[in-house]
């Protein structure tokens, strides 16, 4: 830490034992919100912090928090440091500070330590007192006791491990023999150019939270405005707000889920943005977009020392006359608003949040319109027409990326090979989505879920039961029979309850002797699946030979979460179509809206009224039904690669 100190002791790592000497005083402006940490935030510090505290095979000497970025101030005549990012982790730490104090140090240490502790001051709040949190008194109040009665409770149910935790939060190095607690300071000074140390925060990366790109390029903006501002703290609040705007948008999952497919930690989420607006390559490391923008932070300041200055800006910088961080902040901005108005426009919205399910990237997709709207531009204008981009033009061209994901070798698929797409393709998966995609996007006041689909893991599906049984585990195929028997009563034909009955004996032959015999399974799973693809609604047991059925292909195929697929795996179509509707009236899984439409036949034709038999089975006729209307909704798509 010395050596860190001695090349910029306003940026070092410091441990939380450092701010224990009575002069730190931290000021919580009015343009932040107060503290609203929840119990698993504070749960988490609690258990990481007994972790590297208690656990002898943690090799890092310091747990490091992430950055508290501080500017010293005057307030009411007293030296303080203006918290600009950090204050929910300063306050939970100080709670938990207090809390040990008074619970768990000797006294001869609390009576050293209490009037050494830092205090907190909120603007907006400037009686509010840490020693007596009433819940009643405001908002501010109301999550901090909820916070310590968490710490209290936590301390209270781990009080063995209180004493591992005390060195590393109160004691110097030595005495903590050099397992210490640490924070990331950063104070911003008017007068400071020297920023090259910022670069240790590559190097810091120790504990188990990482510092991101997105929290460096904040700090790099705070320092410019502050700098530009000479003293008017405006700037700074300004830019503290609209980072919060575009924070809280990635953090909503709705949002997020659109415009990416990782499950991350919701801290590192606006990170994407500033990939986006440097045009960060997939094949460069993390700390490209990062890097960028310090070397435009580094060139303001090196201008601003020597009007002379030759150094030359590259890349993406000069491909958008960038020169200052408020141009930077311009980009940043308009990006952000294109990345909102991508989510608020239905056709941008569905066709954008698919190609990314399926694998491309905003910055792939944005590229990709800008060169078709330059390729546009140039026929156009060889043709001696006016250019104008039209919606029209905007769809076709998001309808030719997709197409980029149905192509075998060089070779466009053509809608006539959808028929043909079988169970193991690669393309099932993308063209059932598309399909469930694309009718909402039609539908009125639908938009299709990519938050809770991207959060379950997803199966091909057969509609109607394979052709051969795939259970193997004595419990599987028992449960397959529990499954069948509870249908077939449900039906209530002469014909079902036969089976049942039949199916019952089974069950309870298997029971006895704790082993399922193959070969009477498998006998009893071939007259089960041919009594529920009979294409006939009379009760006669059909001889339909199911191997001409082709029910590997897309028409006997959909898109069904892994935990229900698992569930009721090589179940007849009857209880599959059960489970489904007892599901989606209960609202307990997310069913696509597609799956739930061909197990309620919505995409059947007939003109005959139908029998209650002929919703409990998958025939011909369904299946003709369920491949038209995948092609109505997916064939305007394959059309758009031969389109002029």
């Amino acid at each position: 830490m010395s050596n860190l100190q001695e090349y910029n002791k306003n940026f070092c790592p410091m441990p939380i034992s450092d701010l224990l000497d009575g002069k730190h005083h931290f000021l919580i402006p009015s343009f932040q919100r107060g503290f609203r940490w929840e119990e698993k935030q504070v749960t988490d510090l609690l258990e990481d912090i007994k972790q590297f505290a208690y656990d002898e095979n943690v090799k890092s000497n310091s747990y490091f928090l992430q950055p508290i970025i501080v500017k010293p101030r005057k307030y009411n005549g007293i030296d303080t440091y203006e918290v600009l990012d950090g204050q929910q982790r300063l306050t939970t730490m100080l709670l938990i500070l207090k809390e040990i104090l008074g619970g768990y140090m000797n006294p001869n240490n609390t009576k050293k330590y209490s009037p050494l502790l830092y205090d907190i001051t909120y603007t907006n709040r400037p009686r509010l007192n840490f020693d007596d949190l009433n819940a009643a008194n405001n908002i501010d109040s109301y999550y901090l006791r909820e916070a310590y009665d968490v710490i209290k409770n936590w301390c209270d149910q781990n009080n063995e491990y209180i004493d591992s935790m005390i060195p590393c939060l109160f004691y110097s190095a030595e005495a903590a023999k050099n397992r210490q607690v640490k924070i990331i300071w950063y104070a911003i000074e008017e007068d400071s150019d020297d920023l090259k140390s910022i670069n240790i925060f590559n190097r810091l990366n120790k504990g188990k939270i990482s510092l991101t790109s997105s929290e460096l390029i904040k700090a790099l903006f705070i320092m410019d405005y502050d700098h530009r501002a000479e003293g008017d703290s405006l700037p700074a609040e300004q830019l503290s707000m609209e980072w919060n705007e575009m924070e809280r948008k990635f953090q909503d999952d709705n949002f997020w889920y659109f415009i990416s497919n990782d499950q991350n930690d919701t801290q590192t989420r606006i990170d994407i943005l500033f990939d986006f607006v440097t045009r960060r390559g997939i094949n460069t490391d993390s700390d490209y977009s990062y890097r960028e923008f310090q070397k435009l932070y580094d060139f303001c300041r090196a201008r601003e020392r020597n009007s002379n200055h030759q150094q030359q800006l590259s890349g993406w910088l000069t491909s958008k006359n960038i020169d200052t961080m408020e141009k930077a902040w311009k980009i940043v901005r308009r990006t952000f608003d294109r990345l909102v108005a991508w989510y608020e426009d239905s056709l941008y919205y569905h066709y954008v949040g698919y190609l990314i399910a399926v694998g491309f990237t905003p910055l792939e997709i944005f590229k990709y319109l800008e060169t078709e709207k330059e390729e546009r531009k140039d026929r156009e204008r060889k043709l001696g027409k006016n250019y104008e981009w039209t919606v029209e033009d905007t769809k076709i061209s998001l309808r030719k990326l997709m197409m980029q994901k149905f192509k075998k070798g060089s070779k466009f698929l053509e809608k006539a090979d959808i028929d043909a797409f079988e169970y193991k393709s690669e393309y099932v998966s993308r063209v059932l989505l598309l399909f469930n995609v694309e009718c909402c996007r039609k539908g009125q006041n639908i938009r299709f879920p990519f938050d809770k689909y991207k959060k379950q893991n997803w199966d091909v599906e057969h509609i109607d039961s394979q052709n051969e049984a795939t259970l193997e585990k004595y419990e599987d195929r028992m449960r397959w029979l529990q499954n069948v028997k509870f249908i077939l009563r449900v039906e209530n034909t002469k014909r079902s309850i036969e089976l049942a009955n039949e199916c019952q004996i089974l069950i309870n032959e298997f029971e006895e002797k704790k082993q399922v015999k193959k070969e009477k399974y498998n006998e009893f799973y071939i007259r089960i699946n041919k009594f529920y693809s009979e294409e006939k609604t009379n009760e006669k047991e059909s001889e339909v030979d199911l191997t001409t059925q082709k029910k590997d292909y897309l028409s006997n195929l959909t898109l069904l979460d892994s935990a229900t697929n698992r569930e009721y795996q090589d179940a007849p179509f009857a209880y599959k179509r059960y489970c489904i509707v007892q599901y989606d009236k209960k609202g307990e899984r997310f069913i696509p809206l597609c799956t739930r439409n061909v197990f309620l036949k919505y995409f059947t034709d007939s003109n005959e009224k139908s029998s209650y038999l002929d919703f409990m089975r998958w025939n011909s006729s369904d299946r003709e039904g369920y491949i038209k209307a995948i092609h109505e909704a997916v064939d305007p798509i394959f059309d758009s690669v031969v389109m002029k």
